[in-house]
C-alpha cells in the first residue's frame, strides 16, 4: 500500500518513479503499475528478487489531478506521456488492482506498443472496494478492518494507517479517490478483452476478496492468449504477500516469451 520505497525516486519533467537498470542493453522494458491505494513501495517485495530486466514504477497522480478529470483514460493519457517521456519502448505492463485497470486500458488503446500484460487482482470487470461514500471515515479500527481485506494475514502496520487515514480524512483526496473508484466500476473492460491479443500472464489470490477467484476466470475466458497462476493463503496483492512465488511465476513468463521472440528473429535471418 503506503510507505516510502527502499529504492531512489527518479524525477523528471513531473514524473517520479524508480528505475531499475539492466546491465543488458537488448532486455525487455517492464512498468510496474500500483493500485488506488498503492504507491511505490508496493513492488519493492517484487524489485529485490527480479533481476536482469530493466524495470519502471511510476507513482500514478492520483490526488494530483483534478477530481471532475480523474479517471482511468485520464490515467491513461498520463501514461503515455510518461512513456514518451522517458522513451519505453513496446514495454511489458504488469498492473495490480486499479493498475491492472489502466495496463488493459493502455494496451487496447495503444496495442501496437505495448508487448505483453501480468494482471494480478486487476479491476476492471468485477471488484469490490471500500464503499462510495465512506460513512465510517473517522473510524480507524472500522478503515483498517476495509484496508485488511486486501491481505490474506494482517499487513497494515501502524504506519501504513496513519498514511490511509490522512487520504480519507482529506475531503480533497478523498473525493478523487472516490471519483476515480466510481470510473472503475463505470468503465467496464469486457466489450474490449477480445480485442487485446497480448500474451496475459494472470496470477491471482485465491483468497482475494476484493477481485475473487471468479474474476480470474472471467479475464481467462475473455482475453485471447492467458495463462492463469494461483497462489494460495493470499488476497489481493500477490505480489506483497509472496513476492517469491510471484516472481518465480514472472520470471517463467518472461522466459518464455523471450524464447518465442527469438524464435521469430530466428526465422527472418
Amino acid at each position: 500500500m503506503f510507505g516510502s520505497s527502499d529504492f531512489d525516486v527518479n524525477k523528471k519533467d513531473g514524473f517520479e518513479y524508480l528505475h531499475i537498470s539492466s546491465e543488458t542493453s537488448n532486455k525487455q522494458n517492464l512498468i510496474f503499475l500500483h493500485g488506488m491505494f498503492g504507491g511505490l513501495s508496493n513492488y519493492d517485495p517484487l524489485l529485490k528478487r527480479i533481476q536482469g530486466y530493466t524495470i519502471f514504477v511510476p507513482k500514478i497522480p492520483i490526488y494530483e489531478i483534478k477530481a471532475r478529470k480523474i479517471s482511468i483514460s485520464r490515467l491513461t493519457e498520463w501514461l503515455r506521456s510518461f512513456c514518451e517521456t522517458l522513451d519505453i519502448k513496446n514495454p511489458i505492463l504488469l498492473g495490480n488492482s486499479m493498475g491492472g485497470h489502466l495496463a488493459l486500458d493502455y494496451a487496447q488503446k495503444y496495442a501496437d506498443d505495448v508487448s505483453a500484460l501480468v494482471l494480478t487482482g486487476s479491476s476492471g470487470l468485477l471488484e469490490k472496494d471500500f464503499g462510495s461514500t465512506f460513512p465510517r471515515r473517522k473510524d480507524r479500527d472500522f478503515i483498517r478492518k476495509q484496508a485488511n481485506l486486501t491481505f490474506y494475514e494482517d499487513l497494515i502496520d501502524d504506519t501504513v494507517m496513519d498514511e490511509i487515514m490522512t487520504v480519507v480524512k482529506s475531503p480533497s483526496k478523498l473525493t478523487k479517490l472516490l471519483a476515480l473508484t466510481r470510473d472503475t466500476h463505470k468503465y467496464h473492460m469486457e466489450k474490449f478483452l477480445p480485442k487485446i491479443d497480448h500474451e496475459v500472464l494472470l496470477v491471482w489470490g485465491k483468497q482475494d476478496e476484493i477481485t475473487p477467484p471468479e474474476v480470474a476466470y472471467m479475464f481467462e475466458e475473455k482475453l485471447a492468449n492467458t495463462q492463469l497462476h494461483w497462489i494460495d493463503k493470499c488476497g489481493h496483492a500477490p505480489m506483497m504477500e509472496h513476492p517469491e512465488k510471484f516472481a518465480a511465476i514472472l520470471q517463467d513468463f518472461l522466459r518464455q516469451l523471450e524464447t518465442k521472440s527469438n524464435s521469430k528473429t530466428s526465422q527472418y535471418l
